[in-house]
Formats: C-alpha cells, structure tokens, sequence
C-alpha cells in the first residue's frame, strides 16, 4: 500500500514544492517505509511507502524513464496479478516490481497500456514527450483515487485530504454526492465519478482519466464479457473450474513479504478464505511467511460461530486471535478519527469492532487483510429464477425456492417467489411504460416511509431521478449475468471499498477481497445461475469446490449469523449523545440538507424503535449522525464562524 500524490500547473507554472510536500503530508499514515518526491518543471509527484510484495521492497518512487530529455514518470498504489504475463510480453526480469512492469507496458502499448493490467491498482503517469496526465484504476475499484481539474491545474491523490491540502483547492460539499451516500438505493447508477466535495472527482473502476493542457477526457479501457456464456458438460467440472479460480483469487492476494491477516468469522466466506490460504501457503504455492486469522466473538445465539472457529483450528492445527464483540458495541466513540479517514458522510454502526479487528491485524505484523465481503454479492442470486421461467422450468423455479426455506427461512423463500412474479415483469416490458411500473412498485410494496427529517429542498432534488431506470451499454445473455454484473459495478459497492481502504491504511493494510477477483467474477458471470445454486443450494460451487479443504460443519451451514442486535445496541447505547449533536442549529441544518422542524420528533420516533427487528431506524439515525460529523470535521471553522444562529445561509451556497 502507497500513498501517492501529484499535480500539473497546466499554464506552466513552477511547480511549488511546498504545495506538493503538504498534499503528501496528509498521506503520510499511508508511508511507514518513507516517503520521496519529485519535481519536474510544472509537474509534482510524491509518493508514501508501504511495502507488501516482495519485489517492490526497497523500491522509491516515483519512477521514471527517460528518453532525450523527455520522461515519463509514474506512481502506483497497488498490485498486479498478471505478471508473468506482462513479463513475457515485454521480455522483462521476473524480479521487477509491480510499478516497473507498468512503466514498461505503457512505454511500448502507449494509452493502451491499462486494458493489458490486472489486479488492485492505482496509478498515474505523467509523460512530458505528450504533455499529459494519465490517471488509471483497477477494473473493480479497490483502491481509491481522486482528482482535482481546473483551467489552471490539475491534481490527484489517494485521499480526498491529500488534495485539500493543496493551497488552490478549497473543500466544499457537493449536494448530489451527499445525496449519494445519505439515499442509498435512491439514486441514479451513473455517475460514480461524483464525491462529496465539490469539483474533486473520484476516477471510476476500469477507467483512465487522461489530462492534457487542452482539455480532460475519461475512457473505460476494459469491461466484462457479458455476450458468452460458459458450458461445461458437468456439475463437477463447474466445480474444479470455480476452485481453480477461487485458488487463484486467494494466492494473488497472498503475495506478500508478511504474514497475511484474515478476518475469520466462522462463515462460509471469511472461512474458506483462510483455509484455502492456509492450504496454500503450506504447499508452498505462495511463499507468504504466515497466515493469521483474527475473529470477533460472540456468545448470542445468533452469532456465536465458535465452535466453527474450533473446526478449523483442530483441522489446520492453528489458533485465531478472539475477541469480544460486547464490550466494543457503538459508533460515536472514535466518529471524528473514522470520517477523518473515510472523507464522507458515513460512520460504521460496528466501528469499536473495525477499529480492534484492524489493530490486531497490524499487530501480526501483517501489511494486507483478506475478507470475505462482498461473498454475498458474487456468490449468489435469485435472478437466475428468471432464466429458469424463461425455459418454462416451472418445477425447477419451485423445487429450488423450496429448497431456499432451509437456508434463508420459510418466510423468505416465499417473498423471492413473489419477488420472482414482479422481476419477470420487471425485465420483459417495454422500457416505455416501465418507469410509472416502477413507480407503481415502489407505491405498493416499498413500505420504507420518507426520510422526512432531511429538508424537503434537498429531497425534492435528490429523488428527481428515483424513478428513472438503469442503462447498460450492453447486452446480457442471462439475468443471471446482469445481476452479477450491476454487483460488480454498483456504486455504493465502491463507495464502501473506498472507505475500507482507507481506514485499513490508518493501521497500514492493504484490505484486499478474493471474491472480488476479476476473473473470478467474470467466471461467475459466464455460467448458468442454476448451476451457481445447484439444486436451490446457495453458494453451491463454493461448498463443492472446498470440500476436502473447509470442515464440513461450515460447507454444510445453513444459517448465517445475524448481527442486527448488535447494531441496534450500538445506536440504543450512543443515543443519547446522537439527538444531543442533530439539535436544530446543527450543521446538517445550516447546510440546507435537515428540515429544523421535523428533526427533532423523527428523530425521536428512530430512536424509540432502535429495538426493532431490523436494523432501519438504526441506519437512519446512524447516517444522521454520520452526515452531521462529516460537516463538523471539515468545516468546523466555518461552523465557528457562522455562531450559532440557525438561520444564516448554509455554508455550501455561500
């Protein structure tokens, strides 16, 4: 993991070295290994050391390449997964790191030096032969990066901080990024550029964002194959062609000069991860000195998963680090430290137990962490129904729908069906009379009630789009496909890998996510859904492909654990001090984006059902408070100088 961070005085100017030290500074908790920097005319790059795989240890960036008098000069944040391919390409020495291998690639393939990348990644490269800016991300968007552009400079950095600290760049909200994280599900697909400071742009998964003195331009260079479907002639050759993928997935992100940390909980993800490592690791597949699981307990029957944990430690030989959930329960201790990291209106609803799960990890001596997020997402969908009506596989749809009850309960298995009724509408009407169906939809079944604290101005804007329908430049061959793909491109998936990124780097971790391995996805992506859930089993493939390797307790779970009670005895334990901070001469208000009226009694109304079966009022009041804490911390000055008088004009359209 690096912090990297750069400008370009587009009217050529000199570049300060000042102005690129502080940007660099406020990286520095990314940089346990040393920082460098390097000023080139009106050009600027810096970059914090973390190193993680063997062959960037020692490495110093930027680096650079140089032809004549011209070079080419990069940084990177990241790793690659193809290397060996590259290094036959490019007839290069295996020993090279990760950022030679792509300073290489685009001197001989040009721009199209990202489409041949693979892996977590990014990167820019300034080339003063062209005069311009190259800004690339990795195809899913693990590792962030953020750019500032005007008609005089341009900037990036790895977090948004690093460019606020730029003396030209002043940070002010921008309402259609709140709106983003404070409407999830609200809101347009589009548009994951945006962030919530206005005129600093997040550059999207799988794009280059390519700079010169004329103008900005933003390109995708790769994307899935959704047109193929893959057939194989069996269950069982489906299931070596997953567990080879999945062996994959884990070894890329097992190469390491360190001990490698797993988050381990007991369920079949986080599980499988560690003992597919571990396996790994023994077989001398990856030479990663050690794999070491880290687990948050609990003895509620809900979420004890222990005897789980024993499973694998009596079959591996090993012992996980353990530690209670109880005594770490609430959000608010710690909020200004966690949206200092994560720069947006947001705070984790479990943080005591992210901020212990980190600290352990680093005290390992790991530099990276695997988890099993985003298992749910990849690994299993009904949308695959679909397909099978499609067919007129009326018993099959029924005979796996039964089969459901056993793993998500009886009550769920029959809402998908009728799920199922509304979806086969859903994908088959003519997209001219779909919206006011969608409109009818929400009318009918969404019994979520209107978010009426937030001011009526800003929910008016923020909704103009609810009823507008998702867009793709492609075609599908199943619905199966679709699903996965619009997982893999969601916008509120990226938003959360950004902010997990950034907070593991506040304890110096890499946090990486076998599952969402590209090619692991683009595999699932391929085949038929139903062989996905054989026979109506969820994460079928997954179960098969690690048998002989998981503890058959966990391939043969049918329950996951439900931590629901734990975030609504957070928010219960900090509510006090929540309605405290959203008074009505709160920032949120002065802002423009809470109503002063209707906050108090909504708030309330929340904070009476934190006890709920759900976790709803919990999201909402959490959210709330999260938004409130983002404004405090980054314009806490302005909140000095506007007093206290609620009526002042928010501070945003100032």
């Amino acid at each position: 993991m690096n912090g990297i961070a750069g400008a370009w005085n587009l009217d050529r100017r000199p570049m300060a070295r000042d102005a690129v030290a502080a940007m660099s500074g406020r990286l520095r908790h990314r940089g346990r290994d040393g920082e460098a920097m390097r000023i080139e005319g009106a050009v600027g790059f810096a970059c914090q050391h973390s190193w993680v795989t063997p062959e960037e240890h020692g490495e110093h960036q930027p680096l650079a390449i140089e032809h004549a008098g011209q070079s080419a000069m990069l940084v990177m944040d990241g790793r690659l997964d193809n290397r060996a391919e590259l290094i036959g390409a490019l007839g290069l020495h295996a020993s090279l790191s990760d950022a030679r291998l792509v300073l290489a690639a685009y001197e001989a393939f040009d721009e199209g030096f990202a489409e041949r990348l693979s892996g977590d990644f990014a990167l820019a490269i300034f080339d003063s032969r062209r005069q311009r800016l190259v800004l690339a991300r990795d195809a899913i968007g693990v590792r962030p990066l953020y750019y500032f552009h005007s008609r005089s400079f341009c900037a990036f950095a790895s977090e948004i901080k690093g460019l606020l600290a730029h003396p030209e760049i002043t940070a002010h909200p921008d309402d259609e990024g709140v709106a983003d994280f404070m409407l999830v599900g609200s809101r347009p697909l589009d548009h994951q550029d945006l962030t919530c400071f206005k005129g600093i742009s997040s550059v999207v998964p799988a794009h280059l964002v390519i700079v010169t003195p004329e103008r900005l331009t933003r390109r995708r260079y790769w994307d899935f194959d959704t047109h193929t479907a893959l057939r194989l002639r069996s269950f069982d050759e489906y299931v070596d062609a997953f567990r080879e993928r999945f062996a994959e997935a884990v070894k890329r992100r097992t190469r390491s000069r360190y001990p490698v940390a797993v988050s381990v909980s007991g369920g079949l993800d986080s599980s499988s991860i560690f003992c597919e490592a571990e396996t790994l690791r023994r077989s001398g597949a990856v030479p990663v000195p050690g794999v070491r699981g880290i687990s948050y307990v609990s003895n509620r029957r809900e979420t004890d998963e222990q005897h789980y944990l024993r499973d694998i430690e009596a079959q591996f030989g090993v012992s996980f680090d353990r530690f209670p959930i109880e005594p770490l329960i609430g959000l608010v201790d710690g909020a200004e430290a966690q949206i200092t990291a994560i720069e947006a209106p947001f705070v984790d609803y479990m943080w005591g137990v992210t901020r212990e799960l980190h600290t352990r990890a680093a005290a390992t001596g790991a530099r990276s962490m695997l988890s099993g997020h985003w298992g749910d997402q990849m690994l299993f969908s009904s949308a695959y129904l679909i397909d099978l009506l499609r067919r007129g596989a009326v018993s099959t749809i029924w005979r796996h729908t039964r089969e459901y009850a056993r793993y998500f309960g009886s009550q769920e298995a029959s809402r998908r069906r009728r799920l199922l009724l509304v979806d086969a509408v859903r994908y088959h009407v003519p997209r001219s009379i779909a919206p006011p169906l969608k409109w009818l939809r929400l009318q009918l079944l969404d019994r979520r009630r209107t978010k009426d604290w937030f001011a009526a101005a800003f929910l008016k804007s923020a909704l103009r789009h609810r009823y507008r329908l998702a867009t793709f430049e492609r075609a599908f061959h199943s619905a199966h496909a679709q699903a996965v793909y619009i997982e893999a491109r969601s916008k509120y998936q990226v938003q959360c890998m950004e902010w997990n990124a950034k907070v593991g780097a506040l304890h110096g971790l890499d946090l990486a996510y076998p599952f969402l391995d590209r090619d692991l996805i683009a595999f699932i992506m391929s085949i038929p859904g139903d062989v996905h859930a054989y026979n109506g089993v969820p994460r079928a493939l997954l179960r098969e492909g690690m048998r002989g390797v998981l503890p058959d307790s966990i391939r043969a779970r049918t329950w996951k654990s439900d931590f629901s009670p734990f975030v609504n005895m957070g928010l219960s334990h900090d509510a006090a001090v929540i309605l405290q901070t959203l008074t009505p001469d709160c920032l949120g208000v002065r802002f423009g984006y809470l109503d002063a009226e209707r906050l108090a009694p909504e708030l309330a109304r929340l904070a009476a059902g934190l006890n709920a079966a759900d976790c709803v009022n919990s999201w909402n009041l959490g959210d709330t408070y999260g938004l409130e804490m983002w404004l405090r911390v980054f314009w806490k000055n302005e909140a000095k100088a506007q007093g206290s008088v609620a009526t002042e004009a928010p501070l945003s359209h100032a």
